[in-house]
């Protein structure tokens, strides 16, 4: 009997493992699959929501662009002309351009609204850019046309012609040099042409030399033009200098006569005879003098021909100690520039007394 108890027992202990019976086992994995299905199975669950999804949007965006196709599909010769104008080929990009040409065509509407035509505007652009390619700066170049224009306005006299622009710049600069001085009056400077900067008379005459000759014609007018319209300035004073040293002895002098007849043009300066430096200083002055009236820069300006003989040194001091040395820098030609005087500021000055008897 108790044999047949412990192998009743012992058969009991093989069916079990892990203190459970092999149905418990079986249906434990069961649970187990069970569960390992359900869980692939919810992973399979997001995965298809998120391909419908996406589906969704495909079918979204397609649609989209059907429709886009549609609409355009009336207007592709439109489109196919602004790929070919634009060069682009990214749809954003031709868009982007598109949108430019829309206000671009609003800014034209509002300038032909405003009475300038687009042929003006091109015009203007042209013009600015060939300004700006000289090194002018467009917008200054405005604000002194805007300057000038009202001292225009203010400068003109009710009944008088207009004032040429050239008198104010000339009215501006006058201004701007008198301001820019320390005070009290601002004198055009003195132009000398000496002996020994290479302008010669022959000796004890007043024939020029040709280089001399050539630059009183060529080159001095323009130069005493600009100091001219600077200064506003219209008396030109040419002074003849010399040095100390004795002309020599002549006894006559054909100056009084041949002089008129020099500045004239119609005797040479070469047929002046002057008896001494005074009268030697007076020629060469009207020998320059008679070059620089053949100038049309200078026409309409007075032009006087002066003597300072030997009397004033280089320095416009008197030359009152005798030094009859060979001073080249003292035989020099002097032209002065100054405002005429007006006859008004003499008028009023009373005759002289004629002498008691």
């Amino acid at each position: 009997m108790d044999g047949r108890i412990l192998q009743q027992q012992s058969s009991y202990r093989q069916g079990l493992v892990l203190g459970l019976t092999m149905a418990e086992i079986m249906i434990l994995l069961v649970f187990c699959l069970l569960i390992g299905m359900a869980t692939f199975l919810k992973r399979e669950e997001g995965k298809r929501i998120v391909a419908e999804q996406a589906l969704q949007h495909a079918q979204r965006e397609n649609a989209q662009a059907r429709q886009t196709l549609a609409e355009l599909r009336p207007d592709a010769a439109i489109g196919e002309k602004v790929q070919s104008l634009s060069g682009l080929r990214d749809p954003q990009a031709i868009d982007q351009y598109w949108r430019e040409l829309i206000d671009s065509r609003a800014v034209v509407n509002e300038i032909e609204n405003s009475g300038v035509s687009v042929k003006d505007v091109r015009e203007g652009l042209a013009t600015i850019a060939s300004l700006r390619a000289d090194g002018i700066d467009v917008d200054k170049a405005i604000r002194d046309s805007d300057t000038v224009a009202a001292i225009h306005r203010a400068m003109a006299n009710p009944g008088q012609p207009p004032v040429s622009t050239q008198a104010i710049l000339d009215a501006i600069a006058r201004g701007q040099a008198a301001g820019s001085g320390s005070g009290g009056h601002q004198w055009p400077p003195i132009i000398r042409m000496s002996e020994a900067d290479g302008y010669f008379f022959k000796s004890r005459s007043a024939e020029l030399s040709t280089a001399f000759h050539d630059t009183l014609l060529n080159t001095t007018p323009m130069e005493i033009l600009n100091y001219i319209r600077r200064y506003d300035v219209d008396v030109i004073e040419v002074v003849g200098h010399t040095d100390e040293r004795p002309i020599g002895i002549r006894q006559l002098s054909n100056l009084d006569r041949e002089l008129p007849s020099v500045l004239k043009s119609s005797s040479s300066v070469a047929s002046l005879t002057p008896a001494d430096n005074a009268g030697l200083g007076l020629a060469r002055a009207v020998a320059v003098v008679s070059v620089l009236r053949q100038s049309p820069l200078l026409d309409g300006y007075k032009i006087i021909p002066l003597s300072g003989a030997q009397l004033v040194n280089t320095d416009e001091t008197l030359a009152l100690e005798a030094s009859p040395d060979d001073v080249q820098q003292r035989r020099r030609i002097e032209i002065r520039l100054r405002k005429s005087v007006s006859i008004d500021t003499t008028s009023g000055l009373a005759p002289a007394s004629p002498p008691s008897p």
